[in-house]
């Protein structure tokens, strides 16, 4: 049974309205970790309409279950101030094709027209070859393929240029902060390290020893994921090349010597807001 191609499809646009609560915002501008989980669920969302699911589940061709899992996230914020309590934001959604085997999904924040915030998801789809273990995850076929317009912009391809680079680099060994081991409310529930639990341990390591940019909220951010973590793996983070704008998240495990690059982020703050 090959995989079943699904007629071709427009950029699946998607239209919604939130009122802003407490969840929703940081002391300064939004909650970015509440945003990506939001749109995270947006994208699947989306991937299943496009195919014609009611339900973000998919599988390949022998039944075994996939994962839509992101291959790079991008934030940038505008508009900080704006973000207030009881102010509705439309959220403008689209999802694109990306090439080779990735979908892209853009997320346009506005307040009364105004664009505050945008989002940038790339994925691609994976499965455990192994259960259980992480480390087997590989990417996989769904049997349903969206067919979907083409991505406006290469930031899928430049993400994944950025992820090789870093997959060849070594990274800076002098420059880490302490061991960091995730807790059960990090994984999601597939058991792989949830992608906002990334940011949440990047901006850990961000503010280590460094407290003056900590309540500046984030201008822009990019983080390519490299692989995921077993539970009760410690995490490392590293400054790279000595700059508190460019970080790596190195795994090590338990049972090995050998360390992994799980990540790595780049971030800029706004200041003096």
């Amino acid at each position: 049974m090959n995989p079943a191609i699904g007629s071709a499809t427009e950029a699946v646009p998607r239209l919604t309205s939130i009122r802003q609560g407490m969840a929703h915002l940081a002391p300064q501008g939004i909650s970015e970790d509440w945003w990506l989980k939001y749109l995270g669920d947006v994208h699947w969302q989306l991937i299943a309409q496009a195919v014609g699911q009611n339900t973000t589940v998919f599988r390949d061709r022998r039944g075994r279950q996939l994962y839509a899992a992101f291959c790079a996230t991008e934030f940038e914020q505008t508009h900080p101030s704006l973000a207030r309590l009881g102010e509705e934001v439309d959220v403008h959604s689209e999802l694109r094709s990306a090439g080779r085997s990735r979908i892209q999904s853009n997320h346009i924040l506005c307040i009364h027209g105004t664009e505050i915030a945008r989002f940038r998801l790339v994925s691609t789809f994976v499965a455990h070859v192994e259960a259980g273990v992480n480390a087997s995850v590989r990417r996989a076929t769904p049997y349903l393929i969206p067919v979907l317009d083409p991505a406006t912009d290469d930031f899928a391809t430049r993400a994944a240029a950025l992820a090789k680079r870093q997959k060849s680099e070594i990274g800076d060994d002098t420059i880490k902060t302490t061991p960091y081991t995730p807790i059960g409310s990090d994984f999601n529930a597939v058991g792989l390290l949830y992608f906002p639990s990334f940011t949440r341990v990047f901006d850990e390591v961000a503010f280590e020893g460094e407290t003056s940019m900590r309540w500046n909220p984030v201008k822009y951010r990019k983080i390519v994921y490299l692989a995921n973590i077993e539970l009760g793996e410690q995490v490392v983070g590293a400054f790279s090349m000595g700059s508190r704008n460019a970080i790596d998240l190195w795994g090590y495990p338990s049972n090995a010597d050998m360390r992994r690059k799980l990540a790595h982020c780049l971030v800029w703050r706004h200041r003096g807001i």
